[in-house]
């Protein structure tokens, strides 16, 4: 098994949720992906609530493989959101760098 940072890719509990298939949650990691322009789009067009379907969809992948820092940051970024609220800006941008230090620890296990 290759090691992974554990911030980033928790693999002692993502790999028993695909029967410690780690061929499987490889490809599985490397399918993951947000699309943060369409967040961007509604965040800018003031619709929050499908703002908060795109985060709600990227907590639940988050959480499905293990991406434990990305996980917490959409939690912390759902809970500003419910009901179609703004959330504050500075929770973007942590939920937007953590989304990229998360493809790059991906990109890093993966090689």
């Amino acid at each position: 098994m290759t090691e992974t940072n554990s911030k980033y890719i928790d693999l002692k509990k993502g790999l028993p949720r695909v029967g410690n298939n780690e061929t499987l949650y490889k490809k599985l990691l490397g399918k993951f992906n947000v699309d943060i322009g369409a967040l961007e789009t509604a965040l800018n067009g003031g619709e929050y609530i499908k703002a908060g379907e795109i985060v709600h969809a990227a907590k639940g992948v988050a959480a499905n493989l293990s991406l434990a820092a990305f996980y917490d940051s959409s939690v912390t970024l759902m809970d500003q959101m419910r009901g179609g609220n703004k959330p504050d800006r500075a929770n973007v941008d942590i939920f937007e760098q953590l989304y990229d230090e998360t493809l790059k620890a991906i990109a890093a296990y993966l090689s």
